[in-house]
């Protein structure tokens, strides 16, 4: 008797994960749906772009596409949605190379306002040490990371710079995820 009643609920289990897998199969290690997670990267020159270079963030897609927004502008944020930022690589090239061994460089992430460029707040910095050749770069893993709302958009700094071209900031990918944002909405 104690055998069949624990085939009946091995069974059961097994019933109940064959039932709840494809639900559970949906969302990734992070919680999350394929579609919220998201990856930028940036692009020098584009249309009111951030600083001298005009930066700017495009989506990187699953496909190896990217998503810009519109009229040659960066990727916004959906409306009704907001991005945690959890990771930030980044890595960075100065233009006098070996003359520049040793010195730090700071990339600073600041949050800024699409309808008034003035409100911007930091939200991010991280520093490297330049190595022998005057190259570096990091890859950094938050612990709350930070919030955009589709009020706003992510402009790049680096200090003292130069933010390049011809050097400069090589590349900075950011990662993260969306959540629903009933507050802020453009």
């Amino acid at each position: 008797m104690p055998q069949r009643r624990f085939m009946a609920l091995l069974a059961a289990g097994a019933l109940l994960f064959v039932r709840c897998a494809p639900s559970v199969a949906t969302l990734t290690h992070m919680n999350c749906r394929l579609d919220e997670h998201v990856t930028l990267e940036i692009v020098r020159g584009m249309a009111e772009g951030c600083g001298r270079s005009l930066l700017d963030f495009v989506r990187v897609l699953p496909d190896g596409r990217t998503e810009r927004g519109k009229d040659g502008l960066g990727y916004r944020i959906p409306d009704g949605m907001a991005m945690v930022v959890t990771d930030v690589d980044w890595q960075y090239s100065h233009p006098k190379h070996e003359e520049a061994a040793g010195k730090a460089q700071t990339l600073r992430l600041f949050v800024q306002n699409l309808v008034d460029r003035t409100q911007e707040v930091r939200v991010f910095e991280s520093t490297v040490v330049l190595g022998s050749r005057g190259e570096g770069g990091v890859s950094e893993r938050m612990t709350s990371g930070f919030v955009v709302s589709s009020a706003a958009r992510i402009c790049p700094e680096v200090v003292p710079g130069p933010d390049g071209p011809p050097s400069g900031l090589l590349h900075v990918v950011l990662r993260g995820y969306f959540m629903p944002d009933t507050k802020n909405k453009r």
